[in-house]
């Protein structure tokens, strides 16, 4: 169990050769296939589209970097919740902000840890507090957004007290930030249901998705401009399954295939100990010229180990638990003696070829937006038209100029 635990836990980005002769499927299987995979819904992912079976959900974050020196600066974007009402948002930023103020901190005159909160609009909050208790001059921005009923979170670092350029950072990105249908996201990067459109010059982003209370689940890293891995997958799992599975595991499949339209290849892998099977499917694509528009993509598919906990329609998802600061989640976290013992791991609740069937599905739908990259405007180009009195200048010039032509004539 340790060793399957272990090596799960470790992203494997590997492939091997060979592959496994497999019996024809059920007419069960080939019925859960056809319902997992005729109707499937399309999620705006970063510069790009995929398509889903309807019953998953998720989402994911993104940091957006702004230069790529050492010098840089980044903000954090995640969505928090969709279909929420103004009353949900203003209870969860109260309660977020409280939890904060609530919080003393000792090494500095024992002021509260929330140092501002600021309503911007009825939509839009900013919140500022110490990063920790250590250092007194390092701080956090949040700004909390309503776009529609979409509940988005900003959050950026300020250090030596340089805080006016992180807030204005988000102020200015609090407006390029849209809600959009998938299909019409446009230009932009897009986190399910809002897109984006802020010039930026590094993105990283990870998302997860999975059916409800299952063991299988979809975890999607994007990496705009970092080079390819030097070791391609099907060099690498070999190496990953001898460290953590003594090379005790099952070549389901491996091979070269097409990636949101760039090259890439796939290892997909089973792998059992005496209380439960697992199956781990990888992809990652290669491209020679990284850019926003040719991302860096790892897909993982994994089903069996862990199951997760069945959610209660009735009751409204927690918008401020998983975010909190450290500090701040007092309440959330039961000592270690009264937490329930974990549950015991389970075998996929997918066949191989059931698995095998929605993961090819998934690969096939993933594309990028056309046009999802906007011209970065020239910084240094002088775009201003003339003013006032320069077009009134510019007219008596050419006034004057077709009046001495008419002198000429004879």
């Amino acid at each position: 169990m340790r060793r399957l635990t272990v090596f799960f836990t470790c992203l494997l980005l590997g492939s091997v050769a060979g592959c496994t002769t497999f019996k024809q499927p059920s007419e069960q299987e080939k019925q859960t296939v056809h319902e997992l995979t005729s109707n499937m819904r399309t999620w705006a992912l970063g510069r790009g589209l995929i398509d889903l079976p309807a019953s998953w959900t998720g989402g994911g974050d993104v940091k957006l970097y702004y230069g790529l020196g050492a010098d840089h600066a980044s903000v954090e974007v995640r969505v928090l919740g969709e279909g929420v009402t103004r009353e949900r948002f203003d209870a969860a930023v109260y309660e977020r902000a409280s939890r904060i103020a609530s919080v003393k901190n000792y090494n500095h005159s024992d002021v509260s840890m929330l140092v501002s909160a600021k309503v911007v609009t009825a939509q839009h909050r900013l919140l500022q507090y110490y990063e920790s208790v250590e250092i007194a001059d390092w701080f956090v921005h949040e700004s909390h957004l309503l776009i529609g009923d979409v509940y988005v979170m900003l959050r950026a670092d300020s250090f030596n007290g340089n805080t006016a350029p992180v807030e204005d950072r988000l102020l200015k990105l609090s407006k390029e930030i849209f809600k959009v249908p998938p299909e019409t996201a446009g230009a932009g990067f897009a986190l399910g249901p809002v897109v984006i459109r802020s010039h930026h010059d590094q993105e990283i982003a990870s998302f997860d998705f999975s059916p409800p209370a299952s063991d299988v689940s979809l975890s999607i890293y994007i990496n705009a401009l970092s080079p390819d891995d030097e070791e391609r997958l099907h060099v690498r799992t070999p190496k990953d399954g001898q460290i953590f599975l003594a090379g005790d595991y099952e070549n389901l499949r491996a091979r070269k295939i097409t990636l949101a339209g760039m090259q890439a290849e796939e290892s997909l892998i089973g792998f059992s100990d005496d209380t439960h099977r697992q199956i781990l499917f990888v992809s990652e694509n290669y491209r020679d010229n990284p850019s926003l528009a040719r991302p860096g993509m790892s897909i993982r598919l994994s089903a069996g180990g862990m199951k997760g906990e069945p959610v209660d329609p009735n009751e409204p998802e927690d918008l401020v638990r998983w975010t909190l600061p450290q500090f701040a989640n007092k309440g959330y976290e039961l000592p270690l003696w009264q937490r329930p013992a974990s549950p015991e791991p389970v075998n996929p609740s997918l066949t191989d070829y059931e698995a095998m069937a929605v993961w090819d599905a998934i690969l096939k739908s993933v594309r990028i937006r056309y046009g999802s990259v906007a011209h970065k405007p020239d910084p240094w180009a002088n775009i201003r038209g003339p003013s006032a009195e320069e077009a009134a200048e510019s007219k008596r010039i050419l006034d004057e100029f077709i009046a001495s032509l008419e002198k000429r004539k004879p």
